[in-house]
């Protein structure tokens, strides 16, 4: 019962997958051929039809750009934090024991081959709409794998979020043989004749009607045999789509939306190619009468040929000025949907100024506002609360930290921070006015609290930061201090004040 409700649920997320396959492939044909999604082990990688580098070349400035700016490797990006409404409540202890799981969650992910994973499934994001990350767990740590658009196939519920994911690929029967006990015969003895063939495999994850737990299941050949299944807590794969249309399973790209321009700018060059051989080469005709076919002649530099005339070169009507035009209008418009125009300096510029790039950067986080959100919601909360969850599995971190009425997962991508950061830049400059006006009118603002949130939102080391109490502490201190300072200083004068009246 539960492989056949599998091989129908097969069927839909392939369906579901069928309808964007030809604008998938041919995205990825201008781009990467190389993971086209019509692409198996045994094709070959069709670079025919990429004329022109602007879309190869934006994508991976765009991927770069994203990796250095949402998931910086040198930064703790996401922490898990208690709620604003509950932690005047919790203890100094739970607070501490909070940063210890931070620490062993952000040390699982260096330790591992995240950001590698990372960028091939963004890679796949910006050109197909959809990446994908399978987490595999070995006896010591967790293994991420990033899996090939043309290995996946999803659909999601009635929220939107993508909890049935398949992978179709080939793995050596060697390989099934010396991980997977309930192998089929013909398998067994394959394995030990040509243990390098390979044989399909289906990795199937999903959630059954009435199930809290996801059921993982491997599966082998076209019959798709059962060879191993369990019940997992967490989805083994965590699927993101760069941008979605509402109603459509698969996500939208940058790539796919700018490829009429990547289209005709590949043709264009295409004929700028043959232009420039005819211009360099020439064609040439001649009216001769002997038997000789000049279409056999290949002339060389210093040939002396005899004809009864002389060869005449033919005249050429178009406008090659038009079609260069055209390329560079395409170019500006591909780099301006793939993001680049913000992110790397003009052309007929080297270097940019400080200032330049702080408006840059505003610009470019105001622009990839909407779909730095979906990768935050769909891609880096998924794969935190999925480490932690598997973390807390083996006793890494505590229980409570997934209690989601006193903790939550904050994501602190550089698309947050640069919004924050302009926050902050705004409230500096209103303040700066409002000084101006006086003391009265400075009274109006507390200064602590705006520190305190300029401190939070510019990005500041939790890890160095008082907490209020400890600050209230530090007041009563210096006021205990002053106190003490003003009665010193009172029996010092009163002493002098004696001494002087002894002397008179």
């Amino acid at each position: 019962m539960t492989i056949d409700i599998i091989k129908q649920t097969f069927k839909l997320a392939k369906a579901a997958r069928e309808t964007h396959e030809d604008e998938i492939s041919e995205a990825y044909k201008f781009t990467r051929p190389n993971r086209d999604i019509w692409r198996n082990r045994e094709s070959h990688t069709d670079r025919t039809k990429i004329y022109d580098s602007t879309a190869p070349d934006s994508v991976q400035n765009l991927v770069s750009t994203i990796l250095n700016l949402l998931i910086p490797q040198n930064q703790q990006w996401a922490t898990l934090s208690v709620r604003e409404d509950v932690k005047e409540e919790v203890a100094s202890d739970i607070k501490r024991l909070l940063d210890k799981a931070n620490r062993t969650v952000f040390k699982t992910i260096r330790d591992s081959n995240f950001y590698i994973a990372a960028s091939e499934s963004l890679t796949d994001a910006i050109i197909s709409g959809c990446g994908a990350i399978g987490m595999y767990e070995t006896e010591t740590e967790i293994e991420f794998i990033g899996i090939p658009t043309y290995q996946l196939y999803f659909l999601d519920d009635y929220k939107g979020e993508l909890d049935t994911v398949f992978r179709q690929h080939q793995c050596t029967a060697q390989f099934l043989f010396e991980n997977y006990k309930k192998l089929p015969d013909n398998i067994k003895e394959l394995a030990m004749k040509s243990p390098q063939a390979q044989i399909n495999v289906t990795e199937s994850c999903m959630r059954f009607t009435g199930d809290k737990d996801y059921t993982y299941t491997v599966m082998v050949g076209n019959d798709m045999d059962v060879i191993f299944q369990k019940k997992m807590a967490t989805q083994m794969f965590v699927v993101f789509r760069f941008g979605r249309t509402i109603g459509e399973v698969w996500g939208e790209s940058p790539v796919r939306m700018a490829l009429p321009y990547i289209r005709t700018i590949n043709e264009c060059q295409m004929l700028m190619l043959q232009a420039a051989s005819y211009a360099s080469l020439g064609a040439w005709q001649v009216n001769s009468e002997t038997a000789v076919n000049f279409a056999n002649v290949k002339l060389k530099a210093g040939d002396v040929v005899t004809v009864d005339q002389p060869l005449t070169p033919i005249p050429f009507a178009g406008n090659f000025a038009i079609t260069d035009a055209t390329i560079q209008d395409h170019r500006q418009q591909i780099r301006r949907m793939m993001f680049n125009d913000v992110i790397l300096p003009p052309e007929n510029s080297a270097s940019m100024t400080a200032t330049e790039i702080q408006i840059r950067q505003q610009e470019f986080y105001r622009r990839l506002g909407t779909y730095g959100l979906r990768l935050e919601q769909e891609f880096l909360r998924p794969v935190i609360a999925n480490i932690v969850k598997r973390l807390q599995l083996k006793g890494a971190v505590p229980e409570f930290v997934t209690d989601n009425t006193a903790f939550e997962i904050v994501v602190n991508s550089a698309v947050k921070r640069g919004i924050a950061l302009s926050e902050i830049t705004r409230d500096m400059q209103i303040l700066q006015v409002i000084t101006q006006l006086g003391s009265e009118a400075t009274m109006n603002v507390d200064l602590t609290k705006l520190a305190r949130k300029i401190l939070r939102d510019g990005d500041m080391s939790p890890e160095v930061l008082r907490s209020e109490s400890e600050i209230e502490d530090m007041k009563e201190q210096m006021q205990q201090q002053q106190a003490l300072q003003q009665v010193a200083q009172q029996f010092i004068n009163q002493n002098q004040n004696q001494n002087n009246q002894t002397q008179n």
